[in-house]
C-alpha cells in the first residue's frame, strides 16, 4: 500500500510527460492497485484512468 501523497506524486510524474503508452497505463493501474480500497483517491484515479483509456485507444473505422 502506498500513501495517498504518494500515489498523487506517482500519477503526476507519469503522465506528467504527455506521452501515453501502454507501459504508461499499465504502471497507471499499479497505482491505483496500491492504494486502498476505501480510498476517495483510488476511485478518482480509477476515473482518470478509463477516461485516459478511451482517449488514447485506437479508434475503429465504420
Amino acid at each position: 500500500m502506498v500513501s495517498e501523497s504518494e500515489a498523487r506524486s506517482k500519477w503526476r510524474r507519469l503522465f506528467g510527460t504527455g506521452r501515453i503508452s501502454p507501459k504508461t497505463l499499465q504502471d497507471a493501474k499499479q497505482i491505483v492497485r496500491e492504494l486502498h480500497p476505501e480510498s476517495p483517491l483510488r476511485s478518482r484515479l480509477s476515473g482518470e484512468l478509463e477516461e485516459i483509456r478511451s482517449l488514447h485507444s485506437p479508434r475503429r473505422k465504420k
